[in-house]
């Protein structure tokens, strides 16, 4: 029955369908959904973006489709979900630089190679982060943090999630000489909620996820990491044009196993495409301070990653990118 389904989905795969009922044919009978796996928790701009293209993709194929949260390990437990899927197209995985970059890089017992095992499938957006504090915080600047976190190593406590962020923080400190008293979350809300609260004094964190608590007040911007500042912040500066050589940029995109047959990820590019171009995806991404579509290809995202690879690995030549 397996094979037969492979069999008949690749060949509607390629036929080039993009109907819903050219789609819908080549799934099971049973109605079997197609799994978004992401690593980061709920409430993330990660998991609310993925939910937005999940209901689209279903709407465009016919096909249901879910969202998992599979948090932990750096989204080790995500890419393992992923890679234990049957490799039937049927299993897509939201990646980031951490568990496609970083968590390799750093972790020599990472049980997977990004580069044999993942196949990326398309590049979704591009975009910078915000470094945020409390609504109520003592810190009314990025200057107060950084002269205190220098003053006082240590004192000063840093939220982060995921590799990504935490060497953004840990380069954040060799650009400034400050010692922040760095604090792990498994994703962007519960680590938010604790700066509105005050258990955590700043964060890097992604902007998307951000933007409706500042503009509910909650939380107040500090500065943004890219080489230009957001459009939805227009007057918040980045981090270079407080005088400071500092830059992170996310990326972002969508990745099956490289097990998948060419025809289905090639058909899955086509109609992730689809909805990251479209209109209502711009829309929404508007809505949420997102960051640029790029809405590339699976190739152009492999290039990417493998770039980032190799630029990271020299950065561990001069830096120590581990937390101890």
């Amino acid at each position: 029955m397996r094979r037969q389904f492979l069999t008949g989905l690749a060949a509607g795969l390629a036929t080039g369908l993009t109907t819903r009922a050219g789609f819908a044919q080549s799934t099971t009978p049973s109605g079997k959904p197609v799994r978004f796996i992401v690593g980061l928790g709920p409430g993330s701009g990660a998991d609310t973006g993925t939910r937005f293209i999940a209901e689209r993709f279903s709407k465009l194929t016919g096909q249901p489709a879910i969202v998992e949260n599979r948090t932990g390990a750096d989204q080790v437990i995500a890419v393992q979900s992923l890679l234990q899927a049957p490799p039937d197209g049927l299993t897509l995985m939201y990646i980031t630089p951490s568990p496609m970059v970083l968590t390799p890089l750093l972790n020599p017992a990472t049980p997977y190679d990004p580069l044999r095992d993942v196949r990326p499938v398309v590049y979704g957006t591009r975009s910078q982060a915000v470094i945020v504090t409390g609504a109520n915080s003592r810190f009314k600047t990025l200057q107060d943090v950084l002269t205190e976190a220098r003053a006082k190593p240590e004192s000063v406590r840093m939220s982060n999630y995921g590799h990504h962020y935490r060497i953004g923080g840990l380069s954040l400190q060799k650009a400034t000489g400050a010692v922040f008293n760095h604090v792990a979350y498994k994703g962007a809300a519960q680590a938010n909620n604790d700066v509105i609260a005050g258990d955590i004094d700043v964060a890097i964190t992604d902007t998307g996820g951000a933007m409706p608590l500042l503009e509910g007040g909650k939380l107040r911007a500090l500065a943004v990491t890219g080489p230009n500042r957001h459009q939805f912040l227009p007057n918040v500066a980045t981090v270079k044009e407080l005088g400071i050589n500092y830059e992170l940029i996310v990326w972002t995109g969508f990745a099956a196993s490289s097990k998948v047959p060419d025809a289905i990820a090639q058909k899955l590019e086509e109609l992730l495409l689809t909805i990251i171009k479209s209109p209502e995806y711009k829309e929404y991404n508007d809505k949420q301070g997102g960051g640029e579509i790029v809405a590339g290809s699976g190739a152009m995202l492999r290039a990417l990653i493998e770039a980032e690879t190799a630029r990271y690995r020299e950065m561990g030549k001069t830096m120590k990118l581990t937390q101890n």
